[in-house]
């Protein structure tokens, strides 16, 4: 990362505010500001590592439409009853996304569910992380085609859930 004098000098006033206002965590501040001040370039990615990329609203519009479509599922299944068994199929409740692989998608939904308090038909724990543990992007995106040319339909029935998780 590449920084001008003045953004520097911009930032080491923030950090010199921050190691005043929160004293438990002055020395980590005072270490970032000193490689400021120093121009120690190469730490200045340090600074911002736990910073993730930009989703996009792409991105963003696409977790969403896989939570609604997972938010019908779990309606649909609820009015099957206990004991149908399209409810032990593995996708028939929302696993999340893979913490290693897809862990910014992961971080959204929890942020939405959790956060936003939206979907929360889909929280099966008292803190959810939705951690998959495997990559499902390609799954979602599969079933959101099946979703999608449906009409992305709302009240879905036994037959169209069975479709979506390829049952």
């Amino acid at each position: 990362m590449e920084l001008t004098k003045k953004e520097r000098l911009s930032f080491i006033y923030q950090l010199r505010i921050l190691e005043a206002l929160y004293p438990d965590e002055a020395e980590y501040y005072a270490k970032n500001r000193t490689a400021l001040e120093e121009g120690y370039t190469y730490h200045y990615d340090w600074m911002v590592e736990h910073l993730y990329d930009e989703l996009s609203e792409e991105q963003c519009r696409e977790v969403i439409d896989i939570l609604d479509m997972y938010s019908e599922i779990a309606w649909g299944l609820e009015k099957l009853g206990e004991d149908d068994e399209l409810r032990k199929h593995h996708l028939a409740r929302f696993r999340g996304f893979d913490g290693n692989n897809e862990t910014h998608l992961m971080a959204y939904v929890r942020y939405f569910v959790v956060d936003l308090d939206r979907f929360s038909i889909l929280k099966h724990d008292e803190y959810p992380y939705f951690n998959s543990h495997c990559p499902m992007l390609d799954t979602y995106q599969e079933m959101l085609g099946r979703w999608r040319e449906m009409g992305s339909p709302h009240s879905i029935g036994r037959d169209q859930i069975a479709k979506l998780l390829g049952a």
